[in-house]
């Protein structure tokens, strides 16, 4: 029988899930800062758990999937690849968005884009070069005085870098271990002047260059299963080899993004990052690894789709790695790192085929999707729109939700009796949401409640302190856009877990407390 008469209590659960999400470490092993599934959710910047925000196309669809995007950053143009086109994607006219089209003669759309000296170089394996300059497309083979690398018989590089002063670019279909870089402040000539090679074969035998990338004044040569880095790139004459990691390459060039003083990739193991540590007597770049948290099942995403694109979210902290093909798409929030150190995770998916396979982040319009169905999306709101033309949308919730591990409510040898579970959410008007309450490992429910988000969203903010407080007679007036969810509980239980999703309807809304009311029950 339990004990009587016993004081209630409060468990006020203000850090649960801030941590992001973990299913690599067995539930009952983490404490209730982490989640166990995290879909569809980031965090605000308060450390509260939101919505992600929605994908609202922008365009009619190409009639291919979007495979490349970029900004011009000279012009502010955003330019699209599909089906072996390039176009210009003109964002104010939804109907007719793409125009000035230009034919590659290449059979994918897999290209990446580097912008160098105003003007933007295009690289895909097995396919030759493409340039932007002065408004026009255009095959680097046919720029006025082009040569290409002695030796070569098809330059067709997969990846390229412009920086230090010239155009690097290697990866080529004849021998992928050999980068090429070109004449200084001359990306047209690769077999003149102080153009040249490394022929990494004598670096790090058997692999190949997956991508490029400049780092703290050095030269960074990603290949599939390891990693060169160069001193000097910005003379030549002088390059000379800092440090090769072993044992750990990158398998996706398009994983690569340059985040503060950082890079991320995704190697075969999940994503890392090649950090430049200052320590004594040494500046050798260590690898760290920050995706631990979902390690294992990443690296079954990795076995099954190695075409992955990412990007970095500047004005929101993110790094978005995208599985193509697999619909799997993971958020690292780089704002709070967890105590081990890693970024936070959660993951988004989409319907109806608007799952990102191409992503970039452009100064004039935020982050933009190139989707699988073909059309070019922007990131705002909190429903995922569809354009079906004529300036007219189609409008569709979708849902984000979390589970918590298994909360512990005493010492694991005193149950306790179950009396309410007090929910405060903030905003989210109309939003369908749904909260089950789990005891002791059980898998099925305990107790669940169903309910709508209708907070009040007109009159005074009442506050306290200010020089406009409005206090006496008003102290207890509801705060605007919050709403508090009950949920009776009953019986005992030693430990909890409970899941909470909602299906969006338009409005942001985000988790702002939990609070457990119990009362101790008897000893085992």
């Amino acid at each position: 029988m339990a004990i009587q008469n016993k004081v209630l209590q409060a468990a006020v659960l203000d850090t649960v899930g801030i941590n992001g999400l973990d299913t690599q470490t067995h539930p009952t092993s983490l404490d209730n800062t982490w989640f166990t599934k995290a879909d569809n959710i980031v965090y605000t910047e308060g450390n509260r758990v939101t919505f992600r925000k929605g994908v609202k196309q922008k365009t009619l669809s190409a009639g291919q999937p979007i495979g490349g995007l970029v900004e011009h950053k000279l012009s502010g143009k955003i330019f699209g690849a599909y089906n072996g086109t390039l176009a210009e994607v003109d964002l104010s006219d939804k109907d007719n968005a793409f125009v000035n089209t230009f034919s590659t003669g290449a059979s994918d759309s897999n290209w990446e884009f580097v912008e160098y000296d105003d003007e933007i170089y295009c690289f895909q394996q097995g396919a030759d070069p493409v340039e932007y300059d002065s408004g026009t497309w255009d095959l680097l083979s046919n720029a006025s005085g082009y040569n290409k690398p002695t030796g070569v018989t098809t330059f067709d590089p997969g990846c390229g870098l412009g920086f230090y002063g010239r155009m690097w670019a290697a990866g080529i279909s004849e021998d992928k271990n050999v980068l090429y870089y070109s004449e200084l402040e001359n990306p047209h000539k690769w077999s003149t002047g102080d153009s040249g090679y490394i022929d990494l074969k004598y670096v790090w035998g058997g692999d190949e260059i997956v991508a490029l990338h400049s780092f703290a004044g050095k030269l960074v040569i990603f290949g599939r299963q390891n990693i060169a880095i160069y001193n000097n790139p910005w003379d030549v004459s002088n390059m000379y080899q800092d440090e090769v990691i072993e044992g750990v390459g990158c398998v996706a060039r398009d994983s690569v993004q340059a985040i503060g003083n950082d890079l991320y990739f995704v190697s075969d193991t999940g994503v890392r990052s090649l950090q430049r540590t200052a320590m004594v007597n040494t500046d050798k770049l260590p690898l760290q690894e920050m995706s631990l948290a979902v390690k294992d099942e990443m690296i079954s995403h990795i076995q099954n789709s190695q075409n992955i694109k990412s990007v970095f979210v500047i004005d929101e902290g993110l790094y978005v790695v995208s599985f193509v093909g697999l619909n799997v798409t993971y958020v690292f929030d780089i704002t709070q790192l967890t105590p081990r150190g890693t970024p936070r995770i959660t993951k988004w998916h989409f319907e109806g085929s608007r799952n990102p396979i191409s992503m970039t982040y452009s100064e004039g319009y935020g982050l933009l999707f190139g989707q699988e169905a073909g059309h070019v999306c922007s990131y705002e709101g909190y429903y995922d729109i569809d354009y079906l033309g004529s300036n007219n949308y189609a409008y569709y919730p979708f849902t984000g939700g979390f589970s918590t591990v298994w909360i512990a409510l005493g010492q694991g040898f005193v149950s306790s009796i179950l009396k309410k579970m007090l929910v405060v959410v903030s905003g989210g008007q109309g939003t369908d949401a749904g909260l089950r309450v789990y005891k002791d490992y059980e898998l099925t429910a305990s107790s669940s409640a169903t309910f709508k988000l209708n907070p009040t969203l007109s009159g005074q903010e009442y506050k306290w302190g200010a020089s406009d407080a409005l206090f006496g007679t008003s102290k207890y007036a509801p705060i605007y856009g919050l709403k508090e969810v009950g949920l009776p509980l009953a019986g005992d239980a030693k430990y909890l877990r409970f899941e909470m999703d909602g299906v969006t309807n338009g409005h942001k809304a985000s988790l702002q407390s939990i609070t457990l009311l119990y009362k101790q029950g008897k000893t085992l």
